[in-house]
């Protein structure tokens, strides 16, 4: 039995909002959703929501973020687990190992762990904050001078470096996020960022660094670009830590910068970071 019944092409899918590819299971959705369904009915997954609460925001930007939350939503917009089932066996059987998993997946532990609660109100806190570090990264002067496609694959290849950077000296004390977090390498990049102690100008300097070296061209004519702005900045940096008769600080900020951006970001936060990214830039 096909999956496909009728045609939604053109309409928003039920599920996250994103461009539907036609009905699948009984819903319009999108390709996207509904491989997530059939692949969750087929296994019979078991999720419990990232948050505990069970009200995550399912959208095209955060579909990814909470599995348990994506298929009830799932179910409540009306798609039809039988017709999983139906692809690949008897309807009864499959339907009553469905029925049976389903019972699974919606079970939320009865007393959760406080730490596992509050670790996953620190990953989403510490989420949204990569967020706006991109969305500022977007905003760069001249950074925003290159397409879109451009600005997105040097985005995914430095948004750990960008994240250190402005996390590190955030405007609001975001501590008990980091340290709640559980996650040692994370606190320690951070902790090491902090060392710098830079002001507004200096952060911006060291971000458009960060976002216009040249060895993340795409191409050579992006490359010249990049490397005209990448000097421009350096200069600038200068001058104004030479304005600020503060000869040592321009040699302290661009070592830190160096540490920055030689250290390898394998904290367990990365793989769940980078999911955001992905998700994140096809929305900015």
């Amino acid at each position: 039995m096909s999956n496909l019944s009728g045609s939604a092409t053109g309409s928003a899918c039920a599920v996250c909002g994103d461009q539907s590819s036609g009905k699948h299971y009984g819903v319009a959705c999108c390709d996207g959703c509904s491989c997530f369904f059939k692949r969750s009915v087929r296994r019979g997954s078991s999720y419990a929501c990232i948050a505990l609460a069970g009200n995550c925001v399912v959208d095209k930007a955060r579909r990814n973020w909470c599995p348990c939350c994506r298929f009830q939503r799932c179910l409540a917009v009306g798609m039809n687990a039988a017709a999983v089932q139906e692809e690949r066996g008897p309807r009864n059987q499959q339907v009553t190992q469905y029925r049976h998993a389903r019972r699974q997946t919606v079970q939320v532990p009865s007393a959760p762990s406080p730490t596992a609660h509050s670790q996953a109100l620190h990953f989403q806190i510490l989420a949204q904050i990569l967020v706006t570090c991109l969305r500022q990264a977007k905003a760069n002067e001249q950074f925003a001078l290159l397409e879109s496609c451009q600005q997105d694959a040097i985005l995914q290849a430095v948004w750990s470096e960008i994240f250190v950077l402005r996390a590190s000296h955030w405007s609001l004390d975001i501590s008990a996020m980091i340290e709640g977090c559980g996650d040692e390498q994370l606190k320690r990049l951070i902790f090491e960022a902090q060392q710098l102690k830079a002001d507004v100008l200096e952060l911006n300097f060291m971000e458009t660094l960060i976002l216009c070296r040249k060895e993340l061209a795409i191409s050579a004519q992006y490359g010249i670009i990049l490397g005209s702005h990448s000097n421009a900045a350096l200069v600038s940096l200068a001058r104004y830590t030479l304005q600020q008769s503060n000869y040592l600080r321009f040699g302290q900020l661009l070592l830190g910068l160096r540490q920055l951006c030689l250290r390898r970001f394998d904290c367990a936060l990365s793989c769940m970071f980078r999911t955001v990214v992905r998700d994140i830039l096809k929305t900015l």
